[in-house]
C-alpha cells in the first residue's frame, strides 16, 4: 500500500511538473511576427508599410488578448505588415536595451505601449525586488527611472528611424478607479504624455478611454489587488493554457470588464488598443 501511495504521489508530481513546464513554455513563446522572425524572413514584402508594436506581455499577446493580431487582420489587406515587439515582463529599461532588433525592422510606424510593469514594480518593496531580480534592473524602479527610460526610448527611435511614432497611455492595473494601483497607472500615463509632448510624438489616450468606459458602466470590481493579484494572474494563465479558458471568460470569472487578472487585457480591452492604433495609422 505504501509503495502504491508513493508511486501515485510520484505520478502526480510528474504531471504537475509537465503542466508547469508546458504553461511556461507557451506563455513565453515568441509571436510568429516577432522582430527575430521578421528579420529572418528570406524575403520581406517591401511593398508593405511596416508597423512595429513595442511593449510587454500586453503586446506579446500570449497571456493577454493579442491586439497586434487584431490590427493585422484589419489592415494587412490595406498594405500594412505588423511586427510584434512585445516581451513578457519588460519595463521601459528592458525595451531600451533591445532596440537594435526593433530598429533593424526598418519600421514606417512604431507604437509603444510600455509602463505597466514599471507602475506595478513601484507599488511595493516586494514587487520592486522581484522585478529587479527577474528583469536585471540596475536600480530600484520608480517614476524617475521610468521617465528616464521612456525619454531614451523615444529619443533613440527618433534618431535611428524615420518612423512615425505614437506612445499610448497605460491600461489600468485592476478596475478599482480609487485604488492606488489604478492611480499609479494614471500617474505614469501623465509621464508618458509629458515625454510625448517634449519629443513631438503622438500620444494615444488608452488610459483615458478605459476610465471613461468603466465610469459609464458604473463598474465596481469584485476582486481587490491587495488580496493577491499574483495568484489571480497565475491562475488565469494556467486556466488559459491547460484548460483552454478564453481571456474573456477569465475576465468574467474574475468580475472584470477590461482586464483579465489585474494586468492583462481581454478582447474588449485589446480592441480599444487596436482602435486607437488603427485610427492613428489611417488618419
Amino acid at each position: 500500500m505504501i509503495i502504491r501511495i508513493i508511486a501515485l504521489f510520484g505520478v502526480l508530481i510528474f504531471i504537475l511538473i509537465v503542466a508547469i513546464t508546458y504553461t511556461l513554455k507557451q506563455a513565453q513563446k515568441l509571436p510568429l511576427n516577432s522582430p527575430v522572425n521578421f528579420l529572418e524572413k528570406s524575403a520581406q514584402d517591401n511593398n508593405q508599410k511596416t508597423v512595429v508594436c513595442v511593449g510587454n506581455s500586453i503586446t506579446h499577446g500570449q497571456v493577454s488578448y493579442n491586439y497586434v493580431n487584431i490590427l493585422s487582420e484589419r489592415l494587412s489587406v490595406d498594405g500594412y505588415q505588423f511586427v510584434n515587439a512585445g516581451i513578457n515582463g519588460n519595463l521601459a529599461y528592458n525595451v531600451v536595451n533591445r532596440l537594435d532588433k526593433i530598429i533593424g525592422c526598418d519600421p514606417d510606424y512604431v507604437t509603444v505601449l510600455i509602463g505597466t510593469n514599471d507602475a506595478n514594480a513601484s507599488l511595493s518593496e516586494k514587487n520592486s525586488a522581484r522585478y529587479i531580480k527577474d528583469m536585471a534592473l540596475p536600480e530600484k524602479p520608480n517614476a524617475e527611472f521610468f521617465r528616464k527610460n521612456v525619454k531614451e526610448l523615444i529619443s533613440q527611435l527618433k534618431k535611428r528611424t524615420n518612423a512615425k511614432i505614437a506612445i499610448l497611455s497605460l491600461p489600468p492595473i485592476g478596475e478599482d478607479i480609487n485604488h492606488i494601483a489604478y492611480q499609479r497607472t494614471k500617474e505614469y500615463s501623465v509621464i508618458i504624455l509629458d515625454v510625448a509632448q517634449e519629443n513631438n510624438v503622438d500620444y494615444l489616450p488608452l488610459h483615458e478611454k478605459i476610465t471613461e468606459y468603466l465610469l459609464a458602466e458604473d463598474h465596481h470590481p469584485r476582486l481587490s489587488y491587495d488580496n493577491g493579484f499574483r495568484i489571480t494572474m497565475i491562475k488565469g494563465i494556467f486556466s488559459h493554457f491547460l484548460l483552454g479558458t478564453s481571456f474573456d471568460k477569465i475576465a468574467t470569472n474574475n468580475g472584470f470588464l477590461i482586464v483579465t487578472d489585474f494586468l492583462h487585457l481581454n478582447h474588449r480591452g485589446s480592441k480599444m488598443v487596436a482602435d486607437l492604433i488603427e485610427n492613428w495609422i489611417l488618419k
